[in-house]
């Protein structure tokens, strides 16, 4: 049997780890990962091996030359390009003659070969997938089999709705010669994205072998330092080099210990290192070969590669030293930084928790680094959640991230792009409002800065200005301390996940495309756009009918200023307007109160930034959450014959039934807004008013306002009468709290387990049902799922979802 590993890769997540090194040069227990991995195959008998190279290509062939030092035959297959997993395994095509393995060399593993040998040839499998479970597979790609263990999906890196499974590929493939058959060399090819789906096309027995060995793929700077841990843990089976001077403690030939030196197992040392007086290993601590440690020096939990000069004073606190770094006298690192090749850290300077300091700086006497001092790089952390950026002003928002945070979304533009900042009339807002401005003046993209504004009116300010994209900030509903940033693409719509990563990417790196003076360019101050918004909605809605009828409105609102635009609104339309200010929607007595004492025909509550509208009758129904979307479908389908009317997975069976009375379409997205509003944008809203009207209803508040009193006055009817259109529907909406750990295995179970319900995997897992239906969908930001259902009555509702948390709390307890 022969073997290819697949060594080239950048390791950009490692950086500055990576920044002159092969990720598979990286070393574990002071030596390579590669190595580790061909001592894998050659304890199997695998010495034929085969090696993929891209980036810094020499640095492994220099290394390992042609194998025989390790007692196995490299054969190197170098990439001009990038090719792609399977496109670099092509590569080398004339030297895989028989069943061969493909294993990555950035990865540990003690895999038992001989298993999943045996395995593939009792399955007669063409390409089995050697899989592994894991608590997180977020960042992984996760594999779906049947029963019979046969690949059935894929899906690559998916978000916590799309987890359904925590089973999930590891990167090493047994595979028959012909698999490569399959598709052209020379061509950008990849394993899991391209070649196996062709596979599974063509019914290519492929299978996949769980493996419960151990596996990390060392993929950034915390999972580096754990396979350190797991392997001192004897979690894997690693050598250490050197003799066992103490039990636990490990040192290479040449090293020199002084004797008031005190060393704590399990440690290693390198050979020909020395180790001052008083100074402390602690365990847990990989020290690499020909360091010189001198006296009092304090180690914890830290990895130190080569050549490195610990000054007295200094201490290290599960931190991580590149080759050839000096620590002058009374330096701190701190847990979980990274300090690159040929650095300098000067006397008594304090480095932070969690930075990055790139290859050769050198960092002044006394400095306190509280930032990265890099030119690239990739953190594990992100900056958006779930639903957007949000945190506490001046804790997690503070002046100086929001204009690095401003820089950093500036950067995914060309210079003079234009882009749209605004926030609420609060203070904090305006003041991070300036801060954002800032930070993306420095990039050469230009900026239209509005006045007070709500997120709806900016979306709006987009399309009317033709801007590249844009940033609302305001003060969260809940909590005056708390800040939201809604950043919008160049149609007013939430941006996708890849472009927030891309500014993420952006603000970790540090990777701003500053401009020069000259190329700063002016701010445009617009004060009046709410105007603009204003006749603009209103030319697109039949104001002659609704003055003919001339309702009366109630509006509600915490905030005055979404009053006073409101109020403006709806005067011009021809509505007579009532208005109190009010955060609770709830009190329906005296909502109805108000109603009644004012004589109108109903009342409206809007939040203070325009995107929430809840409206209750005369009877005092509120029409909120799934009814407001039903009666939003239902005017939609009434309003324009044939329209797509697009809702989330979890929106209630009703709006199928109003689409099939009305001749309309449903399409279900995944269940975030932002999904929703992506597909509704697809087709450009704003040169189509019917699709207009839809976004409108969905995510302006104002606006639908509007258009919901538009089609109540064309059609002469109540908003009860519109309400009593639509067919009763009964939804349950429950919670149940699963660690984080456990969450694939849940969906896998529940997946693997269901009985004769139809699934959709939309988002979560949709179970259909005769009587109804119910959805689990593990939440993105806290510990537990979500369980969506809905029956032909509240009782078999309440019953479906009682099944499935049932089920869930059994799977969690078991």
């Amino acid at each position: 049997m022969k073997a290819i590993i697949m060594a080239g890769g950048e390791g950009s997540r490692l950086r500055p780890l990576t920044c002159d090194l092969p990720k598979p040069m990286v070393p574990v227990m002071n030596r390579p990962i590669m190595q580790h991995i061909i001592e894998l195959l050659k304890s199997y008998g695998i010495i034929d091996i085969g090696v993929t190279l891209m980036y810094l290509p020499d640095k492994i062939k220099n290394y390992f030359g042609n194998g025989s030092s390790l007692g196995v035959n490299l054969h190197y297959f170098i990439e001009d390009f990038p090719l792609g997993t399977a496109g670099s395994v092509k590569n080398a095509q004339h030297f895989l003659d028989e069943t061969f393995i493909v294993i990555s060399g950035d990865s540990l593993t003690d895999l038992d070969l001989l298993k999943a040998l045996e395995y593939h040839n009792r399955k007669y499998s063409k390409a089995t997938l050697v899989l592994s479970k894991v608590e997180r597979p977020l960042e992984y790609g996760v594999v779906l089999t049947d029963e019979d263990d046969a690949v059935i999906g894929f899906l690559e890196k998916p978000s916590w709705g799309e987890v359904f499974s925590d089973t999930i590929n590891t990167g090493t493939y047994i595979l028959e010669p012909e698999v490569l058959d399959y598709f052209e060399k020379g061509k950008k090819f990849d394993f899991s994205q391209e070649l196996f789906p062709l596979l599974l096309e063509n019914k290519i027995p492929m299978y996949g072998y769980i493996s419960y060995g151990y596996w990390c793929d060392i993929g950034d700077p915390t999972s580096y330092l754990q396979a350190h841990y797991d392997a001192f843990e004897g979690k894997i089976k690693l050598p250490f080099e050197g003799e066992e001077i103490k039990k636990g403690v490990w040192a290479g030939s040449g090293t020199v210990i002084e004797p008031n030196a005190e060393l704590n197992g399990p440690c290693l040392i390198g050979s020909n290192c020395h180790i001052g007086n008083g100074t402390v290993i602690d365990n847990f601590s990989v020290i690499g070969s020909g360091n010189i440690i001198e006296d009092e020096v304090s180690i914890k939990r830290g990895v130190l590669w080569d050549n490195t000069s610990i000054q007295f004073g200094s201490e290290i606190r599960g931190a991580i030293l590149c080759n050839k770094v000096t620590l002058k006298h009374y330096v701190s690192v701190f847990e979980n930084s990274i300090i690159g090749d040929r650095c300098i850290i000067n006397e008594r300077a304090i480095i932070k928790p969690n930075i990055k300091i790139w290859p050769q700086k050198t960092i002044d006497p006394l400095a306190i680094v509280d930032r990265n001092v890099i030119w690239s790089s990739r953190q594990s952390r992100t900056i958006f959640g779930e639903n957007g950026l949000s945190g506490i002003i001046n804790v997690d928002i503070s002046p100086e991230f929001a204009t690095r945070l401003g820089a950093a979304y500036g950067s995914i533009f060309k210079k003079g792009s234009k882009v749209v900042v605004s926030s609420t009339n609060s203070n904090s807002a305006r003041m991070f409002k300036h801060a954002f401005v800032s930070g993306i003046l420095s990039i050469g993209v230009e900026v239209f800065n509005l006045s007070s504004l709500l997120t709806p009116i900016s979306r709006h300010a987009i399309n009317f200005l033709s801007v590249e994209g844009g940033i609302h900030i305001k003060v969260s509903d809940d909590n005056p301390n708390k800040l939201r940033v809604d950043f919008m693409d160049s149609k007013g719509g939430s941006i996708s996940r890849g472009t927030e990563r891309k500014i993420e990417n952006a603000y970790f790196r540090e990777d701003f495309k500053r401009c020069s003076g000259e190329e700063i360019s002016r701010l445009n101050n617009i004060t009046d756009f709410k105007d603009y918004y204003i006749r603009s909605i209103l030319n697109q809605t039949d104001v002659h009918k609704i003055m003919d009828i001339s309702p009366k409105i109630c509006v509600i609102s915490p905030s005055d200023f979404v009053i006073s635009i409101v109020l403006s609104m709806l005067a011009d339309s021809g509505c007579k307007v009532v208005s109190f200010s009010s955060c609770n929607p709830e009190a329906v007595d005296l909502i109805i109160y108000e109603i009644n004492k004012t004589n109108a025909d109903f009342a409206a509550f809007i939040d203070s930034n325009g995107e929430t509208l809840i409206l209750i009758d005369k009877n005092g129904n509120i029409i909120k959450d799934d009814l407001f979307l039903s009666l939003s479908s239902l005017i939609a389908f009434k309003s324009s014959p044939n329209i797509s009317v697009v809702v989330p997975v979890t929106a209630p069976s009703v709006i199928e039934s109003l689409a099939s009375k009305y001749g309309g379409r449903v399409v279900r997205t995944k269940t975030s807004s932002q999904a929703v509003m992506e597909q509704i944008l697809s087709r450009n809203p704003y040169k189509s008013r019917e699709d207009m009207g839809q976004f409108l209803l969905n995510f302006d508040a104002l606006a639908g306002l509007v258009k919901i009193i538009e089609y109540l006055c064309i059609n002469n009817i109540t908003l009860t009468e519109a309400i009593n259109e639509i067919p009763s529907f009964y939804m349950s909406k429950r919670n149940i709290f699963c660690p984080w750990e456990l969450k694939g295995k849940v969906m896998r179970t529940l997946i693997t387990d269901k009985n004769n319900e139809r699934i959709e995997l939309i988002d979560g897992v949709k179970f259909i049902m005769d009587n109804g239906w119910a959805l689990v969908l593990p939440d993105a930001d806290m510990p537990l799922c979500r369980v969506y259902s809905e029956g032909k009555s509240p009782e078999i509702a309440e019953t479906i979802s009682e099944y499935y948390l049932e089920k869930i709390n059994h799977i969690v307890n078991e």
